[in-house]
């Protein structure tokens, strides 16, 4: 019955909506949090469970915030919202993904967030180096459960709350009466509010209809460290807080005295952008890695689905030799996932200038030789070959790529100009 309970709530605090980014979408800003990482900083094992981050920096920033997006979002629909937060405040922005939301495996819970959030500030501490009193937390709607219970437990330079509530059982109490008390309790906010030390930044409309702004009073009265209520009369729950200066950019940055600065700069672990550490179900296919090495070698599928050709003149550099080391084929024809884009061992110099001389069918060149071609070890080489084998017979079709919308607008133009694999 419990666990009947908790799926239930799950499904209700924690709607996941469709993945609204993919493995592609921020190269060089989607990190891959371990779960289970050493203590001392060590690069954690490919193995381990990982948690999508997106990581924005900014140059020599003293801060960084650690954000908690609502449940109504994943990175993708938060990516400008964090952009902005990275750019008004010149911090350093950690925005971390809540299971079953974008690329996070798993069913989110007031214990499986709470993981990430910890595997989260643990990345930052130790992998990234950065003091616990540099970091400042950010909260919105759902998200200030993790937030108000980290800040519970350590002491940060800041922490930010938009739209609070008071507990799990009061926002349902709002809704359903008395049948609240069954339900279990994940983030009871007001209990931990007095036990939080940072300096807490409150941010409630008065017009939210979601989460009333008696959450944001009663947790305002209840916290003992320095602290500041928001609340302006016209704002609702889903209001854009980047809109209106006087929302959340003009307090926050007199509040925390924002922005500062620091002469060392972050510095981010390479493996923190291997995609490799991303679960598995949601790793590229080898199409979509193949794709990626550009134009070259999906001309020479298309090259290879006409019929065979003569050429006069001297052998061109096949776009194999580039992702495979080697332009020749090997003796059967389509090559098979055991025997396909080869290497010889060695080139006969008669036959290289000699092909220069005279024109031979691609389809025939590789018999020339008299010695055998020798498979390949690289496992991504017969698989690469086998489908641009398979052309001759089939048609390449290309997945089709939906717009980069994100919240009815369109990425920053940093993001816009993406790679054209288009044929």
């Amino acid at each position: 019955r419990h666990m009947l309970q908790r799926g239930i709530l799950s499904r209700i605090l924690y709607p996941a909506p469709e993945p609204s980014y993919t493995i592609d979408s921020f190269p060089s800003e989607l990190v891959w949090v371990p779960k289970r990482s050493s203590l001392d900083g060590d690069v954690p094992p490919v193995g381990v469970d990982s948690v999508p981050c997106l990581l924005l920096t900014y140059p020599f920033s003293r801060y960084l915030i650690l954000f908690f997006h609502s449940n109504a979002e994943d990175l993708g629909r938060c990516f400008s919202f964090c952009h902005m937060l990275r750019d008004k405040f010149q911090a350093h922005v950690l925005a971390v993904e809540y299971p079953g939301y974008g690329l996070c495996p798993g069913v989110a819970s007031g214990k499986t967030v709470m993981e990430n959030a910890l595997s989260a500030l643990h990345f930052a501490t130790q992998s990234l180096s950065w003091p616990i009193d540099g970091i400042k937390i950010f909260g919105r709607s759902i998200g200030t459960g993790p937030a108000i219970k980290l800040a519970s437990l350590f002491r940060f330079a800041g922490v930010i709350l938009v739209t609070p509530f008071l507990s799990v059982a009061d926002l349902f109490k709002d809704r359903v009466g008395p049948l609240a008390c069954f339900v279990e309790e994940w983030y009871p906010n007001l209990e931990l509010a007095p036990k939080m030390s940072s300096p807490v930044l409150l941010i409630h409309g008065r017009a939210d209809d979601m989460i009333a702004f008696r959450h944001a009073e009663k947790l305002y009265a209840a916290i003992s460290s320095r602290k500041l209520l928001i609340s302006p009369p016209g704002m609702s729950h889903n209001t854009n807080l980047m809109n209106d200066m006087n929302l959340l950019v003009l307090p926050a940055t007199q509040f925390f005295s924002l922005p500062d600065y620091v002469f060392h700069d972050l510095r981010v672990p390479r493996w923190a952008l291997d995609i490799s550490r991303c679960t598995a179900s949601h790793r590229p296919s080898w199409l979509t890695l193949i794709q990626r090495e550009g134009r070259a070698l999906l001309q020479l599928g298309q090259h290879l689905t006409a019929k065979p050709h003569f050429f006069v003149g001297k052998v061109q550099t096949s776009p194999l030799v580039s992702c495979c080391g080697s332009g020749r084929m090997s003796d059967s024809w389509p090559p098979t996932l055991g025997e396909s884009c080869c290497s010889r061992a060695s080139v006969d110099q008669h036959e290289t200038a000699e092909s220069s001389q005279v024109g031979y069918d691609l389809g025939t060149m590789h018999q020339r030789g008299s010695q055998r071609a020798v498979p390949c070890t690289d496992p991504i080489q017969p698989v690469a070959v086998s489908l641009l084998a398979q052309l001759r017979h089939e048609e390449f079709q290309e997945e089709e790529v939906s717009p980069r919308v994100m919240g009815g607008e369109r990425w920053p133009a940093k993001h816009a100009e993406r790679p054209d694999v288009s044929v």
